[in-house]
């Protein structure tokens, strides 16, 4: 279950010096009032080229999430429900 709402891909930059950079600059221009909500930026690695679209990485990492998701599903071991029996 995911346990945080995804606004999408804001940049993708090459390297974990930049991310961080990036990261910081971005929260310096962030409202007091969406840190207050629970707003945050957090860096991920991708195999995406630098200078990808936002919205076309957010689309892509969208599809890998839907992806793992599934596969998890599909390889988790079924359990019992409460009161059957094996």
């Amino acid at each position: 279950m995911r346990t945080y709402r995804s606004a999408g891909v804001v940049e993708v930059v090459r390297g974990k010096q930049n991310a961080e950079l990036t990261q910081k600059k971005l929260e310096a221009a962030q409202g007091s009032a969406d840190q207050h909500e629970g707003w945050r930026y957090f860096i991920e690695k991708t195999e995406m080229k630098a200078g990808t679209n936002p919205e076309e990485a957010t689309d892509l990492r969208q599809a890998e999430l839907e992806t793992r998701e599934s596969k998890a599903q599909e390889d988790a071991p079924a359990f019992p429900r409460v009161g059957e029996r094996n």
